[in-house]
């Protein structure tokens, strides 16, 4: 075990194997490792030789200083060191599976929940170390804001009538929103350049398409502002054009369907002048709805080709109506 100044920091043995394996074959000088792992290959007791393989690597690891980018970022977050009983160094496969993970399980020994912090790493980007801080920089202000009581952390967003679908989307919108807060406080701390203000806006843009005049505006307010708390961000992720002071609309980019409750970027141009008969049929299925409502592109399409089969049915002998819905 490693400790940093307060909070107890294990290393899992593939990644700091791994992590030396590959800084001694970047790093000619720092080489010898080789008749060291001879010696302890010739230990007879299976369980004692992977004892003293762990000891060796762990020991290579700290020479080459390969702990010191993790200890940094960790030691930054003075928040998690009093909350956080343990930080576990986890091998990761693929970029993909990189971040950081908070686990938090009921202590027998006292009312306190007892929570474990575990940081997904590939060994390669250890190589990177300035890249591979500012990622755990990251990583680690979204763990510090969970354990904030200000930011009010709640682990799920509320479930809406629209289906798993615009579930996913209003979490991407969160993640963002989050991910816009904490690149503002990064670059106002130096951690990251000012250039990322404007990747982040691009960001921001794509999943806020529905606020095309406002969206720097709104930006701002969250790049520019102090730490949000998760309530705003709920709010601002499931009504974006309210929390902007814009009237939501029916056929603003990504508002949902009436009909079929998907978020759009496509609604019927001008509902009310839809065929009578279209306007009928889907009367009859949706009896709330109203063409002021609007509808998306794809629901007026189906519709309009409903009509079109029921008319050409219509023309062939001992067609029956009332047997067509």
């Amino acid at each position: 075990m490693i400790m940093t100044r307060e909070l107890p920091l294990h290393f899992d043995p593939p990644f700091v194997e791994k992590a030396v394996f590959l800084a001694e074959h970047e790093r000619p000088s720092q080489r010898g490792l080789e008749k060291l792992r001879n010696r302890v290959y010739q230990v007879a007791d299976p369980d004692r030789r992977e004892k003293l393989f762990a000891a060796l690597y762990l020991s290579w690891f700290e020479r080459l200083g390969l702990g010191q980018i993790i200890r940094r970022a960790l030691n930054e977050q003075t928040l998690l060191h009093p909350l956080i009983a343990n930080c576990y160094i986890v091998c990761a496969t693929q970029a993909s599976q990189e971040g950081a993970e908070l686990f938090v399980a009921p202590d027998g020994a006292s009312a306190a929940p007892r929570r474990t912090l575990r940081v997904l790493l590939r060994p390669e980007s250890l190589l990177n170390a300035p890249s591979a801080l500012a990622f755990l920089r990251h990583e680690l202000f979204h763990i510090a804001d969970m354990l904030d009581p200000a930011f009010g952390y709640e682990p799920a967003l509320p479930k809406t009538d629209g289906g798993p679908s615009y579930d996913k989307l209003i979490v991407d919108r969160y993640r963002v929103l989050w991910d816009t807060a904490i690149a503002g406080r990064m670059v106002r701390r130096g951690w990251l350049p000012a250039a990322v203000r404007h990747r982040q806006l691009e960001d921001f843009r794509l999943a806020f398409v529905m606020l095309p005049e406002a969206a720097e505006a709104c930006f701002a307010r969250f790049f520019d502002g102090e730490q949000p708390s998760h309530k705003e961000l709920a709010a601002f992720a499931f009504d974006p054009r309210g929390a902007a002071g814009e009237p939501a609309t029916p056929s603003s980019a990504h508002a949902r369907c009436p009909l079929c409750k998907f978020p759009t970027h496509a609604f019927e141009p001008a509902a009310e002048h839809l065929a009578a008969e279209i306007i009928a049929a889907i009367a009859r299925d949706f009896a709330h709805w109203r063409p002021a409502q609007g509808l998306c592109v794809q629901c007026a399409d189906l519709y309009r080709t409903r009509q079109l089969s029921l008319a050409a049915a219509s023309a062939l002998p001992g067609w029956n109506h009332s047997s067509v819905r």
